[in-house]
């Protein structure tokens, strides 16, 4: 299967997303793009547990095919990744975060005609 990683900052204060994860078992990966850069940067201030970043931050969730983690819908490349298993990193203190990519969800718009992605 296709797996991909990421990487958690570590621990010095509570990291929702990485316990979300933990919890649910599953999560998404949303390409940024130029319409919402700002609007996904903020999503990484430090929000109370059960505040929704998506409406502090204006985006919206959409959820696709019956996968329960919320995607980004304006983004236009979009994973849905099962969690694996992760990964300690002593030399800095984060986490590597390893995930089965279930589906791959894009924008028509962007696929071009040379078989490029214009995202």
């Amino acid at each position: 299967p296709p797996l991909i990683g990421m990487i958690i900052r570590p621990h010095s204060v509570p990291r929702h997303t990485f316990e979300n994860i933990l919890a649910t078992g599953v999560y998404t990966i949303n390409h940024v793009n130029s319409a919402i850069y700002q609007q996904a940067h903020q999503t990484s201030a430090r929000y109370d547990k059960n505040e929704s970043e998506f409406a502090a931050t204006g985006l919206t969730p959409e959820y696709l095919n019956e996968f329960s983690a919320p995607f980004v819908q304006q983004s236009r490349l979009k994973y849905a990744v099962k969690y694996i298993e992760h990964q300690h990193l002593a030399v800095n203190g984060t986490e590597l975060v390893i995930g089965e990519i279930m589906d791959v969800y894009l924008d028509e718009a962007a696929l071009q005609s040379d078989g490029f992605l214009d995202l």
